[in-house]
């Protein structure tokens, strides 16, 4: 080696030496992985390039993260030339002077909750009992129960007696707003994502989407009428949807699902003009009558299509529920309309005889009478 290049060697070294030195307990920094091993993961920080190993039991709940992928980190120790880092403070190996440098450098300690009180409750770290406050618990953590749970919490004081009071709540939040974070950078008005069912309410569905929540009103949830969602979708159900609308201010981000779901407008729809169905009166309005034709296809019966004199309330003739014959007088695709008349239906129906073109259709429920029908409507425009 020339004795230039010694020097220089010699000079990283010592740089490299000063480096450690000066870094104290708690410092945080960002680490790069180089390799992920049974015992250790092997990294280097991001700046200087300091190498460092991190136990692998920290991500024992999380899993083993892959290589080049950046984790913030805590400096703990060095022993023998190996620089220690740390994600979280665990284990038998916790001191009160560990706990005063995590309180102090706001270093996550694992815990496991032990058991609820009125106000909150008690979680064993390490050789150390631990009190948090439900107030600093994630709501979301205390829907299934908290015992036996493992977490990991910020200490927010360490009492005379080695009595720690915890925040798990801290943690959380700051998971979130880092995640909140990259979803703004990331996040765009149209993109598709993966979403899980929270919660099922009367006007969409809640669902969770990397860790934020978001809404399917039910408009977007589903191409029925009047659905019930409770039975379409189950709480934990996994969707794929489309981004709609994001308003980042108000925290609101509005999705649907309808892109992954037949329209079955796009299909060949079940009814043509001239057709006679039986019909479910769904909705009474002062406009007319909005019929439940299937599972799929509503229509409206104009208020002078209803057969009633326009000074009677449709009430009185009328109730949600009412099964009733109507006449299919448009289906207009484009507009996603079918338009109905009671009064045609009754008026086809009092010229037709009903043994002679119902004997093949014992169901009762569709007629389909093409041109016979339409001459029979002509005829009586006529008189």
């Amino acid at each position: 080696m020339k004795e230039s290049e010694k020097e220089l060697f010699e000079k990283m070294l010592d740089a490299s030496f000063k480096k450690k030195k000066s870094m104290e307990v708690g410092t945080k920094l960002v680490v790069v992985v180089n390799s992920a091993k049974k015992d250790f993961i092997f990294v280097a920080a991001k700046e200087g390039k300091t190498p460092g190993i991190i136990s692998s039991e920290e991500f024992i709940e999380s899993g083993l993260p892959t290589q080049g992928e950046e984790i913030e980190v805590y400096f703990l120790r060095e022993d023998h030339g190996d620089i220690h880092f740390t994600t979280c403070l665990s284990g038998d190996s916790l001191n009160k002077d560990l706990l005063e440098v995590a309180k102090r450098a706001e270093i996550p300690v694992l815990g496991q909750f032990i058991s609820e009180g009125e106000s909150g409750a008690e979680v064993k770290i390490g050789e150390f009992t631990a009190f948090c406050p439900f107030s600093q618990i994630d709501p979301e953590f205390k829907k299934s129960g908290l015992v036996g749970k493992r977490l990991k919490f910020l200490i927010q004081d360490i009492g005379t007696r080695g009595k720690l009071i915890v925040s798990q709540k801290k943690i959380s939040d700051k998971t979130k707003e880092a995640k909140l974070g990259v979803l703004k950078q990331e996040l765009k008005e149209g993109m598709f994502v993966t979403c899980k069912v929270k919660t099922i309410q009367s006007f969409g569905l809640i669902v969770e989407m990397d860790g934020l929540s978001a809404l399917i009103p039910i408009s977007e949830a589903t191409y029925k009428k009047n659905p019930e969602l409770d039975k379409e979708f189950q709480v934990g159900q996994t969707l794929r949807a489309r981004v709609l609308r994001i308003d980042w201010e108000n925290h609101k981000i509005a999705l649907t699902v309808k892109d992954f779901l037949k329209d079955p407008w796009a299909q060949t729809v079940p009814f043509k003009e001239g057709d006679i169905v039986k019909g479910t009166v769904d909705s009474l309005k002062p406009f007319g009558l909005f019929v439940k034709l299937d599972d799929h296809f509503n229509g409206l019966v104009p208020g002078r299509e209803t057969g009633v004199p326009s000074r009677i309330p449709l009430s009185q003739s009328f109730k949600s529920g009412d099964v009733i014959d109507v006449f299919v007088m448009e289906v207009n695709p484009e507009k996603k309309q079918i338009s109905l008349s009671i009064q045609k239906a009754k008026e086809v129906q009092e010229r037709m005889d009903y043994s002679g073109y119902l004997s093949t259709d014992t169901s009762g429920s569709t007629s389909s009478f093409g041109a016979l029908l339409q001459k029979s409507l002509n005829q009586s425009k006529k008189k």
